[in-house]
């Protein structure tokens, strides 16, 4: 039977599997590796317990949400999603997580990246969402177009990147992809990195932890390249997420004299020139 009125089409928990959930995910227009399986495998290193729900009408929706219950508040987020036209991010899609989760009291906080405008923001308030007063980021993203070519890729960048680029190409070998990377070796480069900036350890740079449950659940679609000295120590690395035709920032560190010898700038564009037929996107 076919149901014509939309109204009658619903949110309903995902049952099928995690490549058929990856399969559909990549269909969908604005997907993020953050609604991938791979990325709801390494945040359940850190305790966060995995939901998928699905909206079956005319526009297909998925939303893979990350749960975990605080003095008895269950908290549900929704990184790099949920990928739907707002319009259904209605009420019934709350109700279907609070009954799947059982929580009796239950607070969620999605985290879309698609392009914040009027319109995606008064459907939001209409399905009675309202924005946060603590933002856990600073909600700005880049995307490059890796589809154009490289010598116009070139002609885009800023006079300050192209001068850098410049001195790093001629102060360095040419970066290479690193293969037999370890969460120890990576570790170490963001630790010499911590202690030249005086930066956070914490908040700043990813924990130990973190480098190692990424490689360990997302290797498969992580790429990293690497540029060294003349010892063959490395100077810079640059890392990305690969799924579908889109990429996404994940590492980037570069040793004190890395730093002096713009290591970074050569070793990221590297990466762009590996993955030229995708999308590479950074969020901070």
């Amino acid at each position: 039977m076919t149901i014509q009125n939309a109204s009658h089409f619903e949110w309903s928990e995902w049952t099928g599997t995690d490549l058929e959930w990856d399969q559909k995910l990549i269909k969908l227009d604005d997907f993020t590796i953050y609604q991938a399986t791979n990325w709801a495998k390494h945040r359940a290193d850190f305790g966060w317990q995995t939901y998928r729900l699905i909206y079956q009408g005319p526009e297909q929706c998925q939303a893979q949400i990350l749960t975990k219950t605080v003095l008895g508040t269950t908290i549900a987020w929704i990184p790099g999603g949920p990928i739907c036209n707002f319009d259904h991010l209605n009420s019934q899609f709350v109700d279907c997580l609070s009954t799947i989760t059982k929580a009796k009291r239950l607070f969620v906080r999605l985290n879309s990246l698609e392009t914040t405008s009027d319109l995606t923001c008064e459907k939001l308030k209409k399905n009675k969402w309202k924005q946060v007063t603590t933002p856990l980021s600073s909600g700005l993203s880049l995307q490059l177009d890796l589809t154009k070519s490289e010598s116009t890729r070139r002609e885009m960048l800023s006079n300050n990147w192209a001068r850098n680029m410049h001195r790093g190409e001629t102060r360095n070998s040419k970066p290479y992809e690193w293969t037999n990377f370890t969460p120890e070796a990576i570790a170490d480069i963001y630790g010499q990195l911590t202690r030249y900036k005086d930066l956070d350890s914490v908040s700043d740079t990813p924990s130990f932890e973190v480098i190692r449950s990424i490689i360990d659940k997302c290797g498969s679609n992580l790429k990293i390249f690497r540029c060294d000295d003349e010892q063959g120590n490395p100077l810079a690395i640059r890392g990305a997420l690969l799924l579908g035709n889109k990429a996404w920032d994940i590492f980037a560190a570069a040793t004190p004299q890395g730093r002096k010898q713009y290591s970074s700038y050569v070793t990221a564009w590297s990466l762009f020139n590996f993955v030229p037929s995708r999308k590479l996107r950074s969020t901070t």
